[in-house]
Order: structure tokens, then C-alpha cells, then sequence
């Protein structure tokens, strides 16, 4: 079966129906303000957009309709009263991408030229990827690595006209999967949502400058204060594997030559892993809540789950995903993300009272494994920009902390390692 390929347009086509989108009001654009902020020493993105947070939320996927003795009159729906991507309207279709999908505008943007990659027929944002989509969006990936390709003539140069470093190119376009109650996801028809990477680093030049001043008066010598797509640094740099984050990440490398079922097993695969430890994490959290209870209690319950504990989770290939989870994918990486929680609450100090009060929540979808936080207040802003340090904080709530046993101390059969 051959694969399957975007325009070789694609940029263009993007670009154009963006720009005439957001000019018609077909697209909503949400300006930002942005900073970096060190999370285990990487620059992590915080942006704010106080117009976000008057945007209009989706309605409810699944409304149940009372009967006259108060009892739903017929099961919960799946699909959506209204759905964004059947049958989108000309303004915000991008174009067709045969024979599975189409390519759309992102309605409420903080990112230009933000896109979507929709299967045309509905189907489940909760089900497994199948190898149509990943390989729908590696033909995307892939014209815009040849697009800036030959803005460069070749040369292996980052956006901003420099050199790249050793670990490689840095990726065109980043892409990302939200899948699970837990995960960020708003919309139940399946979407995987591109952005630029040249976009998501504006508004960053003159953060980055003046962080490196900083690190210049600080200590001379430190590393400069610069955003890279995280999901690159998960396979890229070995010394800091097990280090980056505060919560459990696996990862793979991908190559242009892989075919799209061999993708698919690198995802499935991956899947496995994130699954596998949910689990366990699950159950090391059961062992402790027994450990601490009184021994009458205990008797009670001993035994009740025990063959499930000892079970290995079987191998799933489709159907409804059992966790929630992130994807991201650029040209070189795959990464998923298993999530515990979409977020937690942002405390910042009372300036009347001094004590310790939530100002709001921090809500994170794949977007996350790209380095960049979003809020929409202004005390969330001015929390996080004065106490940095508790983006880390929680980071490790919204996963598998960092330092709960994993697979078993499996690792890879291969040798290669991708758990962070």
C-alpha cells in the first residue's frame, strides 16, 4: 500500500487559509504574552492569554435526556451535537487528505497557522490510533521538513538561521494526540493537531536574550536560556536520560525510511509501556494504602485484587485506550505521556494576608511534551512567573512520578532506552 503523502504545498495551503480565516473572523487568534521558566534546567515555555478564557466551551458530547420518572430515556450518545470536523466548512478546510482524513484549521489558535488532521468519518478520539493516522501526519511532517529544506538550500540550520546542534535538526512541525479524560481533550471526533515550530518560538527572541543576559551576570559560562521542542531532548541526550522530567515519559526514534506499520508498532508498542506503568503505579499505590491500614482492616481485604496485582497488563492493538495519554511526534521522535490527572491547582501568596491561596489550575494537554504551559489570568501569570519552581511541582502531579518503580525493570530488549 503506498504511503500516504500531503501537498507538497502544504505550507502554503496552510498559511493562506489562516490568514484569510482569521481576516473573515472564521478563526479565532488569542495573542500571548510568553517567558521561559527552568523546569530541572529546561526552558520551559509559559504563555498567557487572558482572551482565551472567555472562550466558548463545547458542548457536552454525551447529554443524557430525562424521562418523566427521571431515568435516561436512551443511552448517552456518542457522537457530538455539534462536531467541528463533519463535513467543515470551506473556510476552515485546509484540503482533503485522501483517502482517510482531512486537514482543517484550529477555530481558537494562540499559535498561527495552527492546524488539525481529521478522519473524515467519525471515529473515536478515545480509540487507539490506527497506522492511517500516524502515517496521514508523518506526510505532513514530511513537507515541511523538505519545505524548509529548501528555504535553506539543505543547509541543517535552525529557524533562526543557526547552526544546529549535535543533536540534530530541529524540527518543522511538531504534532500531538490527546487521548483520555485526563489528557486535555476537548472534542470526541479523532484529531491529531499540528503546529509550526517556527510559530510556537515567537514572541521568544527577546525572552531569550534577556534570560542569557541574565545567565551572564549570574555565572559566566552557563548554557544559553534557550526553548527547543522537548520531545526531541527525550532521545536525544543520554546523559540527562531519567533526569528531564519530573514525570515518566518513553520514547522512540523514528526514521524517514520506517514504513507506516512499522510506526505503528513503534506506537502500540509505546502504548504498552505507558499502560504497563499505570498499572503498576496503580498498584504500588494500592500496596501502601494496605500497608498503612490497621491489621483488622486488612484481613478484610487481603486477597480481593491480588490476581489482578500479579496480572501483566495483555497486549492491546485497538479498540478504547484504557488509560489517558499524550503523543507527540516530529520527524526523528515518538513520545507518549500516561496521564493521571489534566492538571492542579496554581497557589500564590494573598497580598493582604500573606497566607497561601489557589489563584487557579493549570490544565495541560500534548502540547506538554513540547515544553510550553499555558495559563489565562493574570494571578495564574504573576504565580508562576514569581515561584517557577512550581511549574515543576506540577508537572509531577498531571503523570507517573518520575520515581516510582517502572516496568518492572524490564527495559528494552533492544538495549535502547526511552523511559525518562
Amino acid at each position: 500500500m503506498s504511503p500516504i503523502k500531503a501537498p507538497p504545498n502544504l505550507p502554503e495551503l496552510v498559511r493562506t487559509a489562516f490568514n484569510k480565516a482569521r481576516a473573515s473572523g472564521d478563526v479565532n487568534f488569542y495573542p500571548t504574552q510568553v517567558t521561559l521558566v527552568d523546569v530541572n534546567s529546561i526552558p520551559f515555555q509559559l504563555r498567557f492569554s487572558p482572551s482565551l478564557a472567555n472562550k466558548p466551551k463545547a458542548p457536552n458530547p454525551n447529554p443524557i435526556i430525562p424521562s418523566e420518572n427521571g431515568l435516561p430515556a436512551e443511552p448517552p450518545r456518542k457522537k457530538p451535537v455539534f462536531d467541528p470536523f463533519d463535513n467543515p466548512s470551506p473556510a476552515m478546510l485546509v484540503c482533503p487528505l485522501p483517502p482517510h482524513h482531512n486537514l482543517v484549521l484550529n477555530k481558537f489558535a494562540i499559535v498561527p497557522e495552527h492546524f488539525i488532521l481529521c478522519t473524515k468519518e467519525y471515529k473515536e478520539q478515545t480509540d487507539l490510533l490506527e497506522r492511517e493516522d500516524l502515517e496521514a501526519v508523518r506526510g505532513c511532517i514530511e513537507v515541511y521538513h523538505h519545505h524548509y529544506q529548501q528555504q535553506y538550500n539543505g543547509e541543517r540550520r535552525s529557524d533562526d538561521g543557526n547552526e544546529t546542534t549535535e543533536g540534530g535538526e530541529e524540527p518543522k512541525l511538531f504534532a500531538f494526540f490527546n487521548c483520555g479524560e485526563h489528557s486535555g481533550a476537548s472534542q470526541p471526533h479523532r484529531h491529531l493537531q499540528l503546529l509550526v515550530v517556527e510559530k510556537m518560538r515567537e514572541g521568544l527572541e527577546c525572552v531569550e536574550t534577556e534570560r542569557e543576559m541574565e545567565t551572564i551576570e549570574e555565572a559566566k559560562g552557563k548554557k544559553k536560556m534557550r526553548w527547543e521542542v522537548l520531545a526531541q531532548k527525550l532521545v536525544d541526550n543520554k546523559e540527562t536520560e531519567g533526569k528531564l522530567l519530573p514525570f515518566k515519559t518513553f520514547a522512540e526514534r523514528l526514521t524517514p525510511e520506517m514504513s507506516g506499520e512499522e510506526v505503528h508498532q513503534v506506537y502500540l508498542e509505546l502504548y504498552r509501556r505507558a499502560r504497563e506503568a499505570v498499572r503498576l503505579y496503580h498498584q504500588l499505590s494500592l500496596q501502601q494504602s494496605r500497608a498503612s491500614r490497621q491489621p483488622q482492616q486488612d484481613s478484610t481485604t487481603k486477597g480481593e485484587t491480588a490476581e489482578g496485582e500479579e496480572k501483566a497488563d495483555e497486549i492491546q492493538t485497538g479498540g478504547e485506550a484504557t488509560i489517558s495519554y499524550n503523543l507527540a511526534m516530529t520527524r526523528d521522535v515518538m513520545v507518549i505521556v500516561p496521564r493521571l490527572a489534566e492538571g492542579s491547582a496554581i497557589t500564590g501568596k494573598n497580598p493582604e494576608t500573606g497566607e497561601e491561596v489557589v489563584v487557579g489550575k493549570l490544565a495541560l494537554n500534548g502540547t506538554v511534551l513540547a515544553g510550553t504551559a499555558l495559563v489565562k489570568s493574570q494571578r495564574e501569570w504573576d504565580a508562576l512567573r514569581r515561584n517557577p519552581e512550581k511549574v515543576g511541582e506540577l508537572l509531577r502531579v498531571i503523570g507517573v512520578p518520575n520515581d516510582c518503580e517502572g516496568e518492572r525493570g524490564e527495559g528494552r530488549k533492544d538495549g535502547r532506552k526511552g523511559m525518562l
